[in-house]
Order: C-alpha cells, then sequence, then structure tokens
C-alpha cells in the first residue's frame, strides 16, 4: 500500500481530500446560504413528501428520513427512478433533486410530477432542472457548482432539512447542524490527511482492510443510510465492490450465508456501524451479528467516530466514511475524484437512444 502522508499530488487530482477536510465550511456555508435564502414553498400542507433523484444527490433523503424517522409527521420517501409509484398525488410535494441539474432519471421524475399535478421544488446548481423550474414558476435553491456531486452532499443534505422544518415537521435544525458541523472539525483534528498516520485511526484502518472485500452492518436507525453512504465511497472514491446491510432483516436471511465459511469469508472486512440510540434488541443482533462473522473467519471492526447528537453523530460517521473511502483510494494509488465508468456508460447510454 502506498504512503498516506501528504502531499497526494497526481493521485489526487480533483482535490477530493481538500473537499473533505471541508465537509465543516460546507455546512456552514449551506446554513448560512438558507438563511439568506431561505425556501419560498408551495401553499398547503402536503401529504407526503417525495425526493426524486439518484446517486449522491439521493443520499441526502435518506439520511434525512432517517434523522427524523421519530418525528416526521408525514412520510419522507426517496425514489430513485425514472417513474414515480402511484401514490405521487396533487396532494404531494416533489423535491427534485439533481446536482447538475441534468440527471436523466431526475428530469423524468420532474416531467411526470407536473403531468399529475404534484407540487414541485428543487435542489440543483442549474442545468436542465433549474430551467424547467424557472419555466414553470416551481421554488428551487441553487447549490455552489463546482463539485463532483457526492462530495456536496452536505450542501443538498442541509437544506432539505430547512425544507421540513418550513413545512412543520421538525424544529429548528440550525443548532444542530453547528454541533455537527463542531464534530467533523474535531474529527478532522484526529482523521484529517494533516494527522500522520501513527496517529491516525482511519489512515491505520485503510492499511490493515488494504485488499480486502468490506461489507458494512449497521442497525436499522440513523446509521442505515450512513453505511449506504459508506459503500457508495467505497464504489466511487476507492473504486472497490463493497456491500451493506442492516440489522435485524440481515438476520433473516443474509447471514445464512455465512454458515459455508471458506477462502471468502476470510477474505472479509466487516465494519458495525453501532449508534447509541438503537434500541436494545437491535444493538444486541448487531453484536451477535458481528460476533458470528468473526467467527466465521471475517475481520470485524466496529466503527464509532464520534459522540454526540444524533445529527452530529451521522455527520461523524459520514465525514469518517470520506476519510475512509479516500486513504484506501490513495493508499491503492488510485485517484478517487474521476469516475470514467460512469462516464462511460452514459456514453454507452446516449448513444443506445435510451
Amino acid at each position: 500500500m502506498s504512503g498516506l502522508e501528504p502531499p497526494f499530488g497526481g493521485h489526487d487530482s480533483g482535490g477530493m481530500a481538500a473537499r473533505i477536510e471541508g465537509i465543516p465550511e460546507q455546512i456552514e456555508a449551506a446554513l448560512a446560504a438558507c438563511t439568506a435564502a431561505p425556501w419560498r414553498l408551495p401553499p398547503g400542507s402536503p401529504s407526503l413528501l417525495a425526493v426524486g433523484a439518484m446517486g449522491g444527490s439521493a443520499i441526502a433523503g435518506d439520511l434525512a428520513a432517517a434523522l427524523y424517522a421519530d418525528r416526521l409527521p408525514r412520510p419522507l420517501l426517496v425514489v430513485r427512478d425514472v417513474r414515480w409509484p402511484a401514490w405521487l398525488d396533487r396532494d404531494a410535494l416533489a423535491l427534485l433533486c439533481s446536482y447538475s441539474g441534468d440527471t436523466a432519471e431526475t428530469l423524468a421524475l420532474y416531467d411526470e410530477a407536473k403531468q399529475r399535478g404534484a407540487r414541485r421544488a428543487a435542489l440543483t446548481t442549474g442545468g436542465t432542472l433549474a430551467e424547467r423550474c424557472r419555466r414553470d414558476g416551481v421554488p428551487w435553491l441553487a447549490l455552489p457548482g463546482g463539485s463532483p456531486p457526492r462530495a456536496a452532499l452536505f450542501s443538498s443534505f442541509v437544506p432539505l432539512t430547512s425544507l421540513l422544518h418550513i413545512l412543520g415537521w421538525c424544529d429548528d435544525p440550525a443548532p444542530a447542524w453547528r454541533e455537527a458541523a463542531a464534530a467533523v472539525r474535531a474529527l478532522r483534528g484526529r482523521i484529517g490527511g494533516a494527522v500522520p498516520e501513527r496517529d491516525n485511526a482511519a489512515k491505520q484502518l485503510a492499511r490493515a482492510i488494504a485488499g480486502r472485500t468490506i461489507f458494512v452492518y449497521a442497525g436499522s436507525g440513523v446509521m442505515a443510510p450512513v453505511a449506504t453512504r459508506l459503500r457508495q465511497q467505497l464504489n466511487e472514491n476507492a473504486k472497490l465492490l463493497g456491500h451493506s446491510a442492516v440489522v435485524p432483516e440481515l438476520d433473516h436471511n443474509e447471514i445464512v450465508g455465512w454458515e459455508r465459511p471458506g477462502a471468502f469469508h476470510r477474505g472479509l472486512t466487516v465494519l458495525l456501524l453501532a449508534d447509541p440510540e438503537d434500541p436494545p434488541e437491535v444493538a444486541r443482533r448487531l453484536e451477535l451479528t458481528g460476533a458470528y462473522a468473526a467467527r466465521q473467519g471475517a475481520d470485524v471492526r466496529p466503527i464509532d467516530p464520534a459522540g454526540g447528537g444524533r445529527l452530529a453523530r451521522m455527520a461523524a460517521g459520514i465525514a469518517f466514511a470520506d476519510y475512509l473511502s479516500l486513504y484506501l483510494a490513495l493508499g491503492a494509488g488510485v485517484d478517487p475524484t474521476p469516475i470514467p465508468s460512469i462516464d462511460e456508460f452514459k456514453r454507452r447510454l446516449a448513444a443506445s437512444g435510451a
């Protein structure tokens, strides 16, 4: 495995390390933007909020739904598709999220929401989505541009929580976001790029699990979408296949896959994302699942990036995932920013006429 100390030079041509280091400032800038240009939503209280998005733009919806799962009076649902389910109707609010504004699936959802007469709002840097919002008089918030969508997560996550507050579905999230920014800033002081490997738990973990297949197991609460985010960052930043699942569901099916251990199982690292608010029943299941995987030959490692409030813990978990994926990429000599596989797929999709 290559060295993990800066400067990273040509291995980080797109500046992903600096983008991850800038998460606390991204949170604070998003809070300031929400204050300067708050949402102007269509009148009336929607029956549900439907987030239509893909990839790095969709995960903010998953995170918000988990953050407020025990508080939201109405459903928050995330759709990653080209068509809405039947429940999207005139009483719903459709929030279309596309960082570029040109995501084909999100534009299809925008058009179908319009056809169904649903109220709409959008988050984007511009592009076709912004053009359609301006044409139709649909409210939208402008995101700061110039970043890979996955590195702009908090630029979308913060205004989504602001939208929920304006709907009256949650308390003002600003104090929790300020705590979250402080928690990630403190985490940066412990695992940031400038912290040498001998003192850096994320760099040490990256070196220890390099070359292994990574599974991420979490409880079904606030860490479930953080596990998804970690898996996605392994995919896009480190260019690795990965897997994520949650208890208690995985204990009704996936656990059987551990019954006959072999070389594959011994090559697995299982990262456990527990949370203090996991119900005791869920916490016990996650613990037992990890112990079973270890008995079957896996390398099992609990991850506990930070304490604090619920949002601070989520934000620190996301930041830890970002740093870990960065160090896995750099250690393998992989540039974390380019995504040639996605670019090539889009070219082939366009050439096919789809």
